[in-house]
């Protein structure tokens, strides 16, 4: 009895709001019959108080397990490495009698392949089909025509070249004057047209106007001074040949047109002292030349060097190509100094 009014107790602390309280029992000394109602009904009590128990256990614990479970990290199962599979040694033959089975010989191992090696033979078809398309490449034609010339520099080289070639004055003049348009500092080309117009005497206008516009360019190239000096010799204007000439230094020039042209300036301005050096060095050039002489002679004789120009006047009587009338006037000097 104890045992259940304990267990009614822990009932009622469970759930106190729910729970009644435990009737009392009682053991009431009755008749036989009765006494025997009594039993049946604590006996069928006291088995109904367990599963009442139990059930109110359930119900009251549940909630609680159902939060821990959802609180609890779920653990992922660990994975299973399945064992490697060995193949099953192979059975040596033995004398005794076997089944057809056991004769049978057993079919033959598999290479296991690695990944992404292919040892079987391609179909042919499938072969062309995987094969990778070739990138046509386009070749650029080789032309056999020469470049031709783009820049005025190379034009005008071309166009020079060509009036070279030449043999007529007019295509010349027309080549080289086209050359100078593109190029005007092409001094070849300047050079060869300025040869061109003495050769085939061309205007005099239009000569010194082409040496005008050749000096502006070069002011110092001899050939073009030379030509300047000339056309001013032409025109006794002595004056401005000396002073163009002048603009080279005449010690550090051996052209004998260059020196003669300057010592002839000299001379027709009265300027023997400096017009005899430079006869000296033209007979030391060309000592064949009479004229040279004949100048060396002149200028030493207005210098009052009398037995010089003796020497220089009968050293241009050997040369023998001197007209009459100089070989007359150098007599009558050679007279007069002796």
């Amino acid at each position: 009895m104890s045992l259940i009014n304990q267990m009614l107790r822990d009932l009622e602390q469970r759930n106190p709001q729910t729970a009644k309280p435990a009737p009392k029992l009682e053991l009431r000394s009755t008749a036989s019959g009765g006494r025997r109602r009594g039993w049946l009904w604590l006996l069928g009590i006291a088995a109904a108080l367990p599963i009442v128990y139990i059930w109110r256990q359930t119900q009251t614990d549940a909630p609680a397990a159902q939060a821990i479970q959802a609180s609890a990290p779920i653990q992922p199962a660990p994975l299973s490495i399945p064992a490697p599979i060995t193949a099953p040694p192979i059975a040596k033959p033995t004398a005794k009698a076997s089944t057809p089975m056991e004769n049978a010989s057993p079919p033959p191992a598999t290479a296991i392949e690695p990944l992404g090696v292919v040892n079987k033979p391609i179909a042919p078809e499938l072969a062309i089909a995987a094969a990778p398309t070739p990138i046509p490449q386009t070749i650029a034609p080789v032309s056999a025509k020469p470049v031709k010339a783009t820049s005025p520099a190379q034009q005008a080289e071309a166009l020079y070249k060509r009036a070279r070639a030449g043999t007529a004055m007019s295509s010349i003049r027309e080549n080289l004057l086209d050359a100078l348009k593109l190029e005007p500092t092409h001094l070849p080309a300047r050079t060869l047209l300025l040869q061109t117009l003495l050769k085939y005497r061309a205007s005099p206008a239009e000569i010194a106007a082409f040496v005008q516009e050749s000096l502006a360019l070069f002011p110092n190239n001899l050939f073009f001074v030379k030509t300047q000096a000339h056309l001013y010799v032409q025109q006794k204007n002595f004056a401005a040949a000396v002073s163009i000439l002048e603009r080279i230094d005449s010690n550090m020039v051996d052209d004998p047109a260059y020196l003669a042209l300057l010592a002839a300036g000299y001379q027709q301005q009265q300027q023997f002292t400096q017009a005899a050096p430079l006869y000296r060095r033209l007979t030391e050039l060309q000592a064949d030349k009479a004229e040279y002489w004949l100048g060396l002679a002149m200028n030493q004789d207005k210098l009052n060097q009398i037995q010089a120009a003796a020497e220089s006047y009968r050293q241009a009587l050997d040369k023998n190509t001197l007209n009459a009338e100089v070989v007359s006037y150098i007599k009558q000097r050679l007279d007069a100094l002796n």
